[in-house]
């Protein structure tokens, strides 16, 4: 158990850490965020030497086990807010009555507080005071609200999986229903268990047992809600990362048609999202294929077919018999032919109107196609002529 309460410890500190820009620029975030920093603080406070140290500092035998117990409410009170911000955007009721409802529970704790033998300091609170009348009412208030705010979480994270975009959020969000959960089954089981103490249904000979399930519990809360919390952040950056890849396999095509047709490209530089780089790519690559159709003419396209079926493909469904068409209208461009028609092709559809991650991956078999011996040799017969015209352009 001393390794999962240290390998707990290190991971809430460094999700802590991890999630304190994001409190800053997303106002959603800043409910999750408190509730993570609450929450490392609390299980900080379950070390042996850093709560004696504070006890010994104020000369309050087990002040820090009120305090834990406070950051805790906090904790469990920002888990509502963040997952109430997100399933229901649009609603603010409720927000206030949550709050008070919170600092009611820590007003009750601190009054019961003073009731609860506390002669000398003890490491186990919750060990050493089972049986107490007023210890056993001072942790069913806290658990009492613990519990009703896992179950409300519960509740709410439940209904929001539905709605919930991608399949890293979806996933995320059931783990931290699941923990949430586990964190109120945590609470009942502590309050069935006290209450069984105070009425001698159960013994002191139970305390380490039970003791030892209730925080497997609590600890299986707290890795499912912050695993569950991160895997989203881990899917958008898992996002990032293909969309940096996609960008450079994307380069060598779009520099081969801007340089044919520099005049559909957009100076202006985008230094942000590698997304937005993509987008840009992506238009870019369909708006210079627009330019270049006027170059392809109806025996190409038939050229076009007739190789891609020769080389084993499938005119139909393969992307060669285009690739070889905007190979051979680029080199046809390049070497400065004349239009093989009046009017360019027509695109089917818009950019809006587009599966993009379906595009991208179409404009990646493409790239490869383009890049192909046959569409090398291809471009070398019809046009013998042509040249590969290089420019210092870049896609920023």
């Amino acid at each position: 158990m001393e390794y999962l309460e240290v390998g707990i410890l290190a991971m809430v500190w460094t999700v802590t850490i991890w999630r304190a820009p994001s409190a800053f620029r997303t106002p959603k975030q800043r409910a999750l965020w408190l509730s993570f920093a609450a929450l490392a603080l609390a299980v900080t406070l379950r070390v042996p030497g850093i709560m004696h140290a504070l006890d010994d500092w104020f000369h309050v035998n087990n002040l820090s086990t009120l305090i834990k117990h406070w950051t805790g409410i906090v904790a469990a009170g920002a888990v509502v807010d963040f997952v109430a911000a997100i399933s229901r955007p649009d609603s603010r009721r409720g927000l206030r009555p949550r709050h008070y409802t919170a600092l009611a529970a820590m007003a009750i704790l601190a009054v019961l507080f003073q009731f609860v033998p506390r002669e000398h300091e003890v490491t186990d609170f919750f060990q050493e005071t089972a049986g107490s009348g007023w210890a056993t009412t001072y942790y069913t208030v806290f658990m009492a609200y613990l519990g009703f705010a896992m179950a409300t979480s519960t509740r709410l994270y439940w209904t929001s999986v539905r709605a919930a975009k991608g399949a890293c959020l979806r996933f995320g969000v059931r783990l931290m229903g699941i923990g949430s959960t586990s964190g109120a089954l945590y609470a009942l089981v502590r309050i069935l268990y006290l209450q069984g103490r105070l009425l001698g249904i159960t013994t002191v000979a139970h305390d380490a047992t039970a003791d030892t399930f209730t925080d497997l519990l609590k600890y299986g809360a707290i890795g499912l809600i912050l695993t569950g919390s991160s895997i989203p952040a881990l899917g958008v950056a898992w996002r990032t990362l293909q969309d940096w890849r996609h960008l450079r396999a994307l380069r060598p095509l779009w520099h081969d048609l801007t340089t044919a047709a520099p005049e559909i490209v957009l100076h202006a530089q985008l230094l942000r999202s590698p997304r937005l780089r993509l987008h840009r790519c992506v238009i870019e690559i369909r708006d210079a294929g627009l330019a270049l159709a006027a170059y392809t003419s109806e025996a190409i396209r038939t050229a076009a077919q007739d190789t891609a079926r020769a080389a084993g493909f499938d005119p139909e469904s393969s992307p060669v018999v285009e690739a070889l068409q905007l190979r051979a209208a680029r080199e046809a461009k390049v070497a400065g032919l004349q239009r093989a028609s009046s009017t360019p092709g027509a695109l089917t559809e818009g950019i809006e109107e587009l599966d993009f991650n379906a595009e991208v991956d179409r404009l990646l078999h493409l790239s490869r196609a383009y890049h192909s011996p046959v569409a090398h040799a291809f471009a070398s017969r019809t046009h013998p002529g042509g040249r590969s015209g290089r420019s210092d352009r870049t896609l920023s």
